[in-house]
C-alpha cells in the first residue's frame, strides 16, 4: 500500500511539472494574481534541458562507460547539438523547407542509432560506440522537441498533448493487457507486454487524438495522425530501453521518480516519438 501512495504521488508531481512548463497556464496565473511576467518558452526549455541532462546521466551510468573521456565527450557532443536548435528556438527560426536535408540527416543518424540498439547492440561495449549512439539516441530527440510547438510567443501546447497521448497509450496497454493479455509482444526483450496490450493503446491513442483534432483547434498538425504516430512508435520507444537495460543487465534507470525509476523510464516513448512526429511534420513542409 505504501508503495503505491509513493508511485501515485511522485506520478502527479511529475504530470504536474510537466503540465505547468508545457503550457501556458502557469505564466498567466503568475502575472494575473502577483504581477509576474515569465516567458512559458523558458519553462518548456528549462523543463527539455533538465530531461536531457538526466538521461544523458542515467544512459552514461547504465552502459557503464569505463573512460571518462568519452564521458566528457558525450556531454560536449550533446551540448554541441541542443545548442544549435537552442538558438533557432529561441530566434523562432527552424525552417523547414529550407534545411530539409539537414533534418533528414539527423533523422538518419537517429534511425541508425535504433538499428544498432536492436539488431547490432553487441557493438555497444566499446567506449567509441557508446559514444555514438548516446549522442545520436539523445540529443536529436531532444533537439528535435524544440520545433514542435507551433509558436512559443504564446507558447502552443503540443508538447503537453504529446505527452497527453503518450500517457494514455502506456494507460491503455497496462489495463487492457493486464485484463486481456495472453499472447507475449516481445518475450525477449519485455516479457510483461503483451499484443493484446498493444492493440488497446493503440485504439486508445487515436480515440484521444480524435477528440483533440475536433475539441482543440489549432494545434500545428492533424492530431489523428499524430496520434497514430505515437500509437505505433510509443510501444517500440518502451522496448528500445527494455533492449538497453537488458543488454546491461539493469533493471531501472535511475530512481530519480519514486515507484516509477528514472527519467529515461518515463521518457523512453518520447524519445523514440518526437523523431517520428517531428518526420510527420516535415513531410508536411515539403511535399
Amino acid at each position: 500500500m505504501k508503495t503505491i501512495i509513493i508511485r501515485s504521488l511522485s506520478g502527479l508531481v511529475y504530470v504536474l511539472l510537466i503540465f505547468l512548463c508545457t503550457t501556458n497556464f502557469l505564466s498567466d496565473l503568475l502575472h494575473i494574481y502577483f504581477d509576474i511576467k515569465i516567458n512559458p518558452c523558458y519553462l518548456l526549455y528549462s523543463l527539455l534541458t533538465i530531461f536531457l541532462l538526466g538521461s544523458v546521466l542515467e544512459t552514461i551510468k547504465l552502459l557503464k562507460y569505463s573512460n571518462i573521456i568519452y564521458k566528457i565527450l558525450t556531454f560536449v557532443l550533446i551540448g554541441i547539438v541542443y545548442f544549435k536548435f537552442s538558438q533557432s528556438f529561441f530566434n523562432s527560426s527552424f525552417s523547414l523547407k529550407i534545411l530539409y536535408w539537414r533534418y533528414i540527416l539527423i533523422l538518419i543518424l537517429f534511425i541508425l542509432s535504433i538499428v544498432t540498439l536492436f539488431y547490432y547492440s553487441d557493438e555497444l561495449y566499446t567506449d567509441s560506440a557508446k559514444l555514438i549512439f548516446t549522442t545520436a539516441y539523445l540529443s536529436i530527440p531532444f533537439s528535435l522537441s524544440l520545433t514542435i510547438p507551433k509558436s512559443i510567443n504564446p507558447l502552443t501546447p503540443e508538447i503537453f498533448y504529446v505527452f497527453l497521448l503518450l500517457w494514455i497509450s502506456d494507460s491503455f496497454a497496462y489495463l487492457v493487457g493486464s485484463k486481456f493479455g495472453k499472447r507475449k509482444l516481445a518475450p525477449k526483450i519485455s516479457p510483461n507486454k503483451s499484443v493484446e496490450g498493444l492493440i488497446g493503446g493503440i485504439l486508445g491513442t487515436i480515440l484521444i487524438g480524435f477528440l483533440l483534432e475536433y475539441l482543440v483547434p489549432g494545434l500545428r498538425g492533424n492530431w489523428i495522425v499524430i496520434s497514430l504516430i505515437i500509437a505505433i512508435f510509443a510501444p517500440i520507444g518502451d522496448l528500445a530501453e527494455s533492449k538497453l537495460k537488458r543488454k546491461f543487465s539493469v533493471k531501472d534507470s535511475g530512481n530519480l521518480i519514486p515507484g516509477h525509476g528514472g527519467l529515461l523510464d518515463r521518457l523512453d516513448s518520447f524519445i523514440l516519438c518526437v523523431p517520428a512526429i517531428f518526420t510527420y511534420y516535415l513531410l508536411s513542409a515539403i511535399i
